[in-house]
């Protein structure tokens, strides 16, 4: 049969306001195109069977599309895993939040393949991106088993707060007998991630790429904003990298003590530019090889954004080696520090804009 795709969009968008209150979220929309048909786009990538759009809020307004899709009501707002079992699909299933945009299909094509490769029941799609939202839960790889490049054993609980933080995302693939594992509902909500604890043999995959989410106007505005200065860009790209390591500390390298260079003596995260045609994740890997001579393994997109012209791809990794491990080729001296000493270092103003946004400023 296949895989089915399932996108939740009965919730009632109380974060977006007034649009919220006028519209389900999978309608609004992003650079001309509703969020609801762009999750539709990409699980049609995926090539999935069929598409079940589970509604709620308003649901009559996404009815009334006449969309190419199968249409359930989930009569009470009990969660997304209720979503889940309203939809009911009898084969393995995909779970996409119609709340977010990723800027690389194939990331998800990743995940999917995942799945299949590992004896795992279900594969939770992850980020570098930090977030604050209370049903949004950090893990940390010091706890997580690694089985391959950007792949993580699945724990409930994170008893080490350390090394790089991975937070869920608005896409898990399940095979089937995922469903045996939901729980009993009366009119209780529950949590997701309680429901992926039942659950035996999970896996985390982390996106190599960017996920947007769309959770109040202010990220519409910011992502339209972003959009906006990336046309008016030169064309010019570079990359850099906050090398995180398994006690939480970040990798910095202080810049050569020489008037000709900008910013001379700041401490400065490690990348560069973008050669010919190459990919940004191929262009941070390459950097850091270079730069210390480490293999970049386990890493995300934390930030992309427009820096003097030109557009800068920030990324989060894991550097699984000590100080005296690395090879430095470039600046005058490299140390880990913890996030509460980065306030204390003259740091390069580019950088310490995006640590301050990956840590938070002050911290």
């Amino acid at each position: 049969m296949g895989l089915i795709g399932v996108i939740p969009a009965a919730g009632k968008a109380t974060r977006m306001g007034e649009l919220g209150a006028t519209l389900p979220k999978a309608l609004i929309e992003v650079d001309g195109r509703t969020l609801l048909e762009r999750s539709i786009e990409m699980l049609n990538y995926l090539d999935v069977s069929r598409i079940i759009v589970v509604v709620g809020h308003l649901g009559e307004k996404i009815v009334e599309r006449n969309l190419d899709v199968e249409i359930v009501h989930q009569e009470r707002p009990l969660g997304l895993a209720h979503a889940i079992a309203t939809a009911n699909p009898d084969d393995d299933f995909v779970v996409l939040c119609p709340d977010n945009i990723y800027t690389d299909y194939r990331d998800i094509l990743r995940a999917r393949k995942v799945l299949y490769s590992y004896e795992s029941v279900f594969v939770l799609v992850g980020t570098v991106t930090p977030n604050t939202q209370r049903d949004r839960k950090s893990y940390f790889t010091s706890d997580h088993k690694n089985f391959g490049r950007n792949v993580y054993q699945y724990r409930s609980q994170s008893e080490d707060r350390s090394g790089l933080a991975i937070n869920s995302t608005g896409c898990t693939f399940f095979k089937r007998e995922a469903l045996e594992h939901l729980p009993s509902f009366t009119n209780q909500e529950h949590i997701f991630r309680d429901y992926l604890d039942r659950i035996p043999n999970g896996l985390l995959y982390l996106l190599r790429g960017m996920r947007y989410d769309f959770s109040g106007p202010e990220d519409l505005y910011n992502y339209h904003d972003l959009q906006r200065q990336l046309r008016e860009t030169s064309g010019q790209q570079g990359v850099s990298a906050i090398l995180i390591n398994p006690e939480g500390q970040v990798l910095l390298q202080q810049r050569d003590d020489n008037p000709a260079i900008r910013y001379p003596g700041h401490w400065s995260l490690f990348g560069g530019t973008i050669e010919g045609r190459e990919s940004a994740v191929d262009a941070v890997a390459r950097e850091v090889k270079e730069e210390i001579n480490f293999d970049l393994r386990n890493f995300g997109l934390f930030r992309e954004f427009v820096q003097n012209n030109k557009q800068e791809f920030a990324f989060a990794g894991e550097l699984n080696a000590r100080l005296d491990e690395l090879t430095l080729s470039e600046g005058q001296g490299m140390n880990f520090f913890f996030p509460s000493q980065l306030k204390e270092l003259q740091i390069r103003p580019d950088d310490k804009e995006t640590l301050e946004q990956y840590f938070g400023a002050g911290e």
